[in-house]
């Protein structure tokens, strides 16, 4: 642990630059599901208000949306996924997989970024 952390640590000093982590299709799903949460706390503060412009408990609260979605995100896909299914029963559709295709399709009458004509 100690090397990996020299090894950044100098990586970052010469300009280098830090790895990102590749995120998996589960944890990728996850955040897509929090775009709605996202939205909820966003449009509370207001669409046109700009990121800079959020006050500390603002920004927390659209921190805390958008975390405590992906934490259940993550949990439910642990339960789902914890036991291995069985043979002979009919699978189980997976409920996010709508979300990885069509990540608004449950605001389509609600687009609060798209001025009204």
């Amino acid at each position: 642990m100690y090397g990996n952390w020299v090894r950044l640590k100098d990586d970052v000093v010469n300009a280098k630059g830090v790895a990102m982590v590749n995120l998996t299709e589960v944890e990728q799903n996850a955040m897509v599901k929090c775009l709605h949460a996202f939205g909820d706390a966003a449009g509370a503060i207001g669409f046109k208000k700009p990121l800079g412009d959020y006050s500390e408990s603002e920004a927390l609260a659209v921190i805390d949306a958008i975390v405590t979605c992906f934490t259940q995100a993550m949990v439910e896909h642990h339960e789902k996924s914890k036991y291995p299914p069985v043979r002979g029963l009919p699978e189980v559709p997976d409920p996010m997989a709508n979300l990885v295709a069509n990540p608004f399709a449950d605001m389509e009458s609600d687009l609060p970024w798209e001025d009204a004509k």
